[in-house]
């Protein structure tokens, strides 16, 4: 029987459900067998009650100790990967113990943060979850070929529901406010909308909600967004949304874009820039809008508003391609074929002090252009997301990162 030991920071957003969504979906196979680390004490546990429903281990917060033997026991250890500081945490303390590794890499690389050269030419098996990845310098750098497989998954959610004939669109968008990820000018952007698809429907976490309600405000503008929060039941407001306008940050480090995914899924018309990830989704005319600025992508509003038949071809057509290339099956298919490769090579000691550095500080550096912060990202002032104040949360009593 075949050992996966996956290691995730947490079981929190789409790294929980793509990992639940595996591990459900390879329960039934008998020759294979998945346990999870989980760094992190996790705020929402509906990822692991679906792993531990799969009869997969979930062990929180293990020690050192744990993570080594653990890994040494496993054919493969596979690490959910982004700028999370417990991953070169937890790397560079499994520096002596000799593995097969999967790197699955949750950010695109394109931006800050970056994947550093060093891993990419490694032994570890990187693979990416968006083929937009394939275009960051590092890749172009490296002297290795590099697969992809998604970490999106749209099973599980109903059928499209009919629309009803209303007067008035329903726009919405889903994800977080923060604006390295969220278009920092959307309230410009939103104020282009035409009348019937005001306001904006703004579904996930609450960061920045008094900054946006203030810039309303200031230009007189009350009207334009209606915030709701976290919901128990995304896919019953998705059914209720005529248009997903999905306006994202240019620099962002998204991959799969699980929300862009599960809006067209249930028939959503998407609008979105022409960023490096949601392009190699959405199918510009065929399945969505994929604009160049922010004039285009308001007029895309104006244009579906305008003509409801060509929303109705859009969603049909985003329904179909969306549920046909982003489910559970091709998801476990995509990473089996990985884990067959790694599986031809014998274990190995790979130095990631070299890699990422000795202290926090290195490690902080290691995600960044150059090893220098983007001073354009605002995560920076974020106290998560792997931002330098998140790192100094988790390291306090390392004085150079204050430096």
């Amino acid at each position: 029987m075949r050992k996966i030991l996956h290691i995730t920071p947490h079981l929190g957003g789409g790294v929980g459900k793509a990992l639940s969504t595996l591990i459900k979906q390879a329960s039934t196979d008998l020759t294979e067998r998945h346990e999870v680390l989980c760094l992190e004490e996790p705020q929402k546990r509906q990822a692991i009650e679906v792993i531990e429903a799969a009869g997969c281990v979930v062990n929180v917060q293990p020690d050192i100790s744990q993570v080594k033997a653990d890994a040494a026991e496993a054919d493969i250890v596979q690490i959910e990967f982004w700028n999370h500081p417990e991953i070169p945490r937890i790397l560079c303390a499994l520096e002596s113990v000799p593995m097969r590794l999967l790197v699955w890499c949750h950010i695109s690389g394109l931006n800050s943060p970056c994947i550093p050269l060093g891993l990419l030419n490694s032994s570890a098996h990187v693979v990416f979850t968006s083929p937009c990845s394939l275009l960051s310098d590092s890749v172009q750098q490296s002297n290795k070929v590099f697969s992809v497989v998604s970490s999106g998954c749209v099973d599980g959610l109903p059928l499209r529901p009919e629309k009803n004939n209303r007067q008035r669109l329903r726009v919405g968008y889903v994800g977080t406010l923060d604006f390295v990820k969220l278009h920092p000018d959307i309230v410009e952007i939103v104020a282009g909308f035409p009348e019937a698809a005001l306001p904006l429907h703004l579904y996930g976490d609450l960061t920045n909600q008094a900054t946006l309600e203030a810039q309303c405000a200031a230009i007189g503008r009350s009207d334009l967004l209606c915030f709701h929060g976290h919901v128990a039941d995304i896919a019953a407001e998705l059914a209720n949304l005529d248009i997903f306008a999905y306006p994202l940050n240019p620099l962002h480090y998204g991959t799969a874009e699980n929300a862009l995914l599960e809006a067209m899924a249930m028939g959503v018309v998407p609008v979105v820039l022409d960023n490096p990830a949601e392009k190699v989704i959405v199918k510009n005319g065929k399945t969505g809008f994929v604009t160049k600025d922010k004039s285009s992508f308001q007029s895309a509003i104006y244009k579906l508003a305008e003509q409801t038949n060509l929303g109705d071809m859009m969603a049909a057509n985003a329904i179909k391609d969306i549920r046909t290339d982003f489910t559970a099956m091709k998801m476990l298919m995509g990473l089996r074929e990985q884990y067959d490769v790694l599986m031809q090579q014998e274990k190995t000691i790979i130095e990631f002090q070299n890699i990422f550095g000795k202290t926090p500080s290195s490690w902080f550096a290691s995600f960044q252009l150059n090893g220098i912060p983007d001073s354009r990202l605002l995560s920076l002032n974020s106290t998560n997301k792997g931002s330098l104040r998140h790192f100094l949360a988790k390291f306090p009593e390392n004085f150079s990162l204050k430096n």
